[in-house]
């Protein structure tokens, strides 16, 4: 397992753009967008009173995981991981040496790892951010312990929801050979949850929708929001998880790829 591991993230990093536009763009876009605005409010107000929880910033940051031109540029990303062995017809290259299962396991956790190291990304840009403007503010900084597990939370909340993408994108594009079939979909998906969520309101949230159980622990969190509807969105999105996972794995497992 570990030399496929090993193969898989020597192959996305000799694709710059493919990792860069895929996995890192979303969060250096997210922290471009916050360097803008804390300068222009410093700009417009100066100095300001208060102190600033780093950890509690950072934690509110790692909602870009719900954001939906965010999941069209990761499935991008997730998508070609995938979609690269059916365009260049090495899948007959590979099957023959290494069990279905490996295979699709060491490019899952390929994406995954970049996924992880996007949204650590976030983070620590925040956390500077959120230093340099508190020190040119004249601002405290609050660095405490429980601010510290909402952000560990936070980030595995993140997580989650990306790995829920990941595991659709592969399944999409194994089971139709097609990259853009892959993508629209889980686009349509997010951006398809947003819309129907203005459009119906709170009635929404009972759909279980990767989208909204994400966001029922995010609100339970960072704004307080009710356990229960948290902890049916924490299952919501691991059943998810598990079945698109499942899903891709077993379509793989049995799919002709004698000419792939």
């Amino acid at each position: 397992m570990n030399p496929l591991l090993k193969a898989e993230m020597l192959k996305l990093m000799r694709q710059p753009g493919t990792l860069f536009w895929g996995f890192l763009a979303v969060p250096l876009v997210a922290l471009l967008v916050k360097l803008v605005i804390a300068g222009f409010v410093y700009l417009r107000l100066g100095r300001q009173s208060g102190n600033v929880d780093v950890f509690l910033s950072a934690a509110k940051s790692l909602s870009l995981s719900g954001n939906s031109l965010g999941h069209l540029l990761f499935a991008l990303g997730i998508a070609s991981v995938f979609f690269l062995e059916y365009r260049y017809a090495t899948w007959r290259l590979l099957v023959p040496r290494h069990a279905r299962s490996h295979l699709f396991a060491a490019k899952l956790l390929i994406c995954l790892v970049w996924l992880a190291f996007g949204l650590l990304l976030a983070v620590v840009g925040d956390m500077v951010l959120s230093v340099l403007f508190a020190i040119l503010q004249g601002q405290a900084l609050e660095v405490g312990a429980g601010s510290l597990i909402t952000l560990v939370v936070a980030f595995g909340i993140a997580f989650l929801e990306l790995s829920v993408l990941a595991a659709l994108v592969a399944a999409l594009v194994i089971v139709f050979r097609s990259m853009i079939a892959a993508v629209i979909p889980a686009f349509l998906l997010a951006i398809g949850s947003t819309l129907l969520q203005l459009y119906l309101g709170a009635d929404a949230d009972r759909m279980p929708f990767p989208s909204y159980a994400a966001q029922a622990l995010r609100d339970w969190l960072l704004a307080g929001g009710a356990a229960v509807p948290a902890m049916l969105g924490l299952a919501v999105l691991i059943t998810w998880g598990l079945v698109l996972a499942g899903l891709g794995l077993f379509v793989f497992s049995r799919q002709q790829l004698a000419a792939e």
